[in-house]
């Protein structure tokens, strides 16, 4: 990648990041794009950087032609076709890790929001009602806590949750009695079945990768594993729960309450939002000051790196290590 290379950014990026773009590159920024201007632009850029807002398919990136590098400032891949990223040997780079921490603090926000009815306490006390006793909620302290995916962020999640002295379950795509083993030095339980880890538990979060496997895997039969004493969080992505199921199952009382920082269909309205036993953020989970910065850093890193390969200076320890190239 050349000085003279030319980047679309089309999300919001870390002013930090944006500071180093203007300084070494020509940099145009069109956030909010829609899907049909994307398409007639790309063809100007060399590089894209970009968030969840955009989706990166086949058929935008036939009209990339100078396109050679993407970049998701984020963890997440399922807004963009890897397959089709990799067949056109583009650079493609995410930023793993980094929001790791504001996520897992944010999924403790919404379970105290939901315990403890702090949305509600809040409009009440708004309009002068004060009616202590309608707001009992609980303690999340010493509370069965279930994880859905035990990655980054389900270990963040874990990390914070010893705290609480909460007793800790998870569930992984991969079960092996190795690292059931292993987990349990921690003081984690690691579950073959997730229907029976559902049962066991006060408190689920869905914090795993959206895959094909993971679609629609909180389904009405994982749903009614839950106790009506339950909260459930997702902070994963909105496609891991049948929204409909879960609307119906929060509508009947089949579980306490749910709260969700990423839907379906963002930008759109959820009959989720209608129930007063739910809570929706507009997928927040990385907007933290704090995570920026460390995306903004590692994205910085990508380019520099990049720049030090192409000029022949790399030097042998490098850790740059796209996903592929």
């Amino acid at each position: 990648m050349e000085y003279n290379s030319k980047v679309l950014v089309v999300d919001s990026i870390h002013e930090k990041l944006l500071r180093f773009l203007n300084k070494n590159y020509e940099v145009t920024i069109e956030h909010p794009v829609t899907r049909e201007k994307l398409q007639n632009i790309i063809k100007d850029y060399d590089v894209l950087v970009l968030r969840s807002g955009a989706q990166v398919d086949k058929k935008l990136l036939e009209q990339g032609s100078r396109l050679h590098t993407i970049i998701r400032a984020g963890t997440g891949t399922d807004n963009i076709d890897l397959k089709a990223v990799s067949e056109r040997g583009i650079n493609f780079y995410n930023t793993p890790s980094t929001n790791s921490r504001a996520v897992a603090e944010l999924s403790f926000g919404l379970m105290h929001c939901l315990s403890r009815h702090i949305r509600r306490a809040s409009n009440e006390i708004e309009k002068n009602i004060w009616n202590k006793k309608s707001l009992l909620g609980f303690e999340l302290t010493q509370k069965k806590l279930g994880l859905v995916g035990f990655g980054s962020i389900g270990k963040e999640i874990a990390d914070i949750a010893k705290g609480y002295r909460m007793d800790i379950h998870c569930t992984v795509s991969q079960y092996s009695t190795e690292r059931a083993a292993q987990l349990a030095k921690e003081k984690i339980t690691l579950h073959v079945d997730l229907h029976n880890m559902l049962r066991l538990c006060d408190i689920v979060v869905i914090c795993c990768p959206y895959t094909e496997q993971t679609q629609q895997l909180i389904d009405a039969a994982a749903l009614s594993c839950l106790s009506t004493g339950s909260i459930l969080v997702n902070v994963a992505r909105g496609g891991v729960i049948d929204e409909e199921q879960l609307w119906l199952a929060l509508k009947e009382k089949r579980l306490y309450a749910a709260a969700s920082d990423v839907f379906i269909n963002e930008r759109a309205p959820s009959p989720l939002f209608s129930l007063a036993n739910f809570i929706g953020t507009p997928h927040i989970g990385a907007m933290s000051n704090e995570s920026q910065q460390k995306i903004a850093d590692l994205i910085i890193h990508y380019l520099q790196e990049q720049e030090k390969s192409i000029a022949g200076v790399r030097k042998q320890t490098s850790t740059l290590r796209p996903i592929f190239n």
